[in-house]
């Protein structure tokens, strides 16, 4: 876990997982995450808050995908 971060879940998170029961399969579960997490993205806009998700790679890392890091290396 990053520096940055505390070890607890935040409440979105916590909603997230409790709700693991509700499906038969790992996948069924992560697409109803990946749902809900795009439905609050959209939420968020209509609150002036803007946010991205990056594509799975099938699993790959994607720090070279990262906008952040190309803009970083530019100069």
């Amino acid at each position: 876990m990053p520096a940055y971060r505390d070890d607890t879940q935040s409440e979105l998170m916590d909603f997230l997982l409790h709700q693991r029961e509700r499906f038969d399969s790992q996948e069924e579960f992560d697409a109803f995450v990946l749902s809900e997490v795009r439905r609050f993205i959209f939420d968020l806009r209509l609150m002036d808050i803007e946010l991205t998700l990056r594509p799975n790679f099938g699993g790959a890392r994607v720090l070279h995908h990262s906008v952040t890091k190309k803009s970083a290396n530019a100069d």
